[in-house]
């Protein structure tokens, strides 16, 4: 058997196996370093064997032999090494990985998430845009015929009993000035549309009532205490039954109330009145209607 391949493996040739285990690979490298040292023992084995005795094998390669052995061990722990760190490097290569996917995971859905909800933005925003400009459409019905209904308001307010219309005031004095221009009005449109149903609403409840009211009068150039028995709007009864004063009265718009005397009334105002303040018990009562 020829030992030639194997004397000829000097120091160079192993560093350049040595290298090539960083560089190919370290279980392949390994093995193969191992068959070239299995390889070596045989023929040092083999040399022993046929009678050689250590002065002709000389000092020289029994040197390099114990180097190689040194050498093989510190791969071997070299290898080892190596191979622990590269088993803990993958771990931690495989755990961001995993850390990475869940982090697209998690990003893909906020980025769903957040094109949802711009599109409910969006559809919010037509919506809204839609409303405002039904607002700005009702707005200009209610600018074009605001001044109108003030002015009627007035009107309506002048022709309520002087106790009633003073429970108004404090409204009634929101309404502007028929004469104001409409762009020095400092009230919004909201404000004064809002004026009109409070005081409709205050009105609405004088007229679906029966009041009775105690009013001083002006008859016969004497001031007159009477009690004035209003219908709603529909009308209204006065009666003085110490000076056998009685009458009834009409409401328009726009001239407010007009009294008529009747002295045939007297006693049957003055019996509605007392059941109405539950004074007598409770009976039908007729009234003429106002005229």
């Amino acid at each position: 058997m020829s030992n030639q391949p194997f004397s000829t493996l000097n120091s160079d040739s192993y560093i350049s196996l040595k290298k090539s285990i960083h560089r190919n690979g370290f279980y392949l490298a390994s093995t193969f370093l191992t068959l070239l040292m299995i390889r070596r023992l045989i023929a040092i084995t083999s040399v022993a064997l046929a009678g050689l005795t250590p002065l002709s094998w000389g000092q020289s390669q029994l040197e390099e032999t114990r180097e190689v052995f040194q050498e093989l061990v510190e791969s071997r722990q070299e290898i080892a090494t190596v191979q622990t760190l590269w088993r803990i490097q993958k771990q931690s290569l495989r755990d961001t990985v995993e850390l990475l996917e869940l982090e697209i995971t998690l990003l893909d859905q906020r980025i769903a998430d957040t094109e949802a909800a711009s599109t409910q933005a969006e559809k919010d925003r037509i919506r809204l845009n839609g409303e405002i400009e039904e607002l700005k459409e009702a707005s200009s019905v209610v600018a074009s015929v605001i001044r109108d209904f003030e002015v009627r308001m007035v009107k309506l307010v002048n022709a309520l009993p002087a106790e009633i219309k003073s429970n108004l005031e404090r409204l009634a004095n929101r309404i502007p000035d028929r004469n104001t221009p409409e762009n020095r009005v400092r009230a919004s449109l909201g404000e004064r549309l809002q004026n009109i149903v409070g005081l409709l609403d205050q009105m609405e409840v004088f007229n679906n009532g029966i009041h009775v009211l105690t009013e001083v009068r002006n008859i016969g150039g004497q001031n007159i205490t009477l009690k004035v028995l209003y219908i709603g709007l529909a009308g209204a009864y006065y009666v003085n039954t110490d000076l056998g004063i009685a009458g009834y009265g009409t409401v328009n718009s726009e001239s407010g109330w007009t009294w008529h005397d009747d002295p045939l009334l007297v006693e049957t105002v003055d019996r509605a009145i007392q059941v109405y303040e539950s004074k007598i018990p409770a009976e039908f009562v007729l009234l003429p209607a106002p005229k």
